[in-house]
């Protein structure tokens, strides 16, 4: 995954020197509103929601005057709110806070079939996205402390949709939309006294879609984001068996950018 990532942060950095023309190359910040859930035999374990907030930078260019490359990169973080259980067999309810801190990076390959006015833009692609995930500690109702920790998640996807934009009144208006598949998925807890261990939940295809429009230099885009897993196998930490059950994220955010 190392390797995966590197491989996308290299040619998204690389793609303004090696594309014929580039067509985009626009900073922004977004801000979201995410939302995680496990399930397991169709019962909810917990869910957290909350604000995001991420920065990076997105540039894209045209090769040959029909085939494009676009990448993007990106850091993101909050604190976000937790409800939910402690681990079974004797679970009870508790509220906590959990940090995520993470980066992702993409890369698309795309071919213009459409003429203007509207510009219909076929891709496919590939991603990397890493987050930590650190659960406070916190109290049960009646007192009991229960102690946090922090999961490292990383997550290889491919992607495959469609763009499209046409112009008017002197705006440029934007929708992308497609669907993603993750190949490769691992989520590393450190558990006291054992030391890592690593489930590998299995990737199921999930949505993603955005509209924008830019004036001049500003654009402004509305996003959504989802991510799908299935329950891991089951591993034996000191004698004690764990997964990482059913697990999805939403968001859905608002991106501002300036395009140079």
């Amino acid at each position: 995954m190392r390797t995966l990532l590197a491989a996308v942060i290299v040619l998204s950095c690389a793609l303004p020197a090696t594309a014929g023309t580039l067509e985009e190359l626009t900073p922004y910040f977004s801000t979201q509103y995410f939302t995680w859930q496990e399930h397991i035999n169709g019962r909810r374990l917990l869910k957290e929601e909350g604000a995001l907030f991420s920065a990076g930078a997105r540039a894209g260019a045209v090769i040959d005057s029909s085939f494009t490359l676009r990448g993007k990169g990106e850091l993101f973080g909050s604190e976000v709110g937790y409800r939910g259980e402690t681990q079974a067999p004797d679970s009870v309810p508790v509220h906590t806070r959990v940090t995520y801190l993470g980066t992702n990076a993409e890369l698309d390959l795309g071919y213009r079939v459409s003429p203007a006015p509207v510009v219909v833009e076929p891709f496919g692609g590939i991603g990397y996205r890493y987050w930590l995930r650190d659960l406070q500690d916190t109290t049960t109702p009646d007192g009991t402390r229960v102690y946090g920790y922090t999961e490292a998640w990383s997550v290889g996807y491919c992607r495959l949709g469609a763009r499209a934009a046409t112009s008017a009144g002197g705006a440029r208006l934007t929708a992308a939309g497609g669907a993603k598949y993750p190949f490769y998925v691992g989520n590393t807890v450190d558990f006291a006294g054992s030391g890592d261990t690593t489930f590998h939940p299995k990737g199921r295809v999930s949505g993603f879609a955005e509209a924008g429009v830019s004036y001049r230099s500003l654009s402004l885009a509305l996003l959504y984001e989802g991510f799908r897993f299935r329950q891991s196998d089951t591993k034996t930490v000191q004698g004690t068996a764990y997964l990482q059950p059913d697990s999805s994220s939403d968001i859905f955010g608002l991106r501002l950018g300036w395009t140079f």
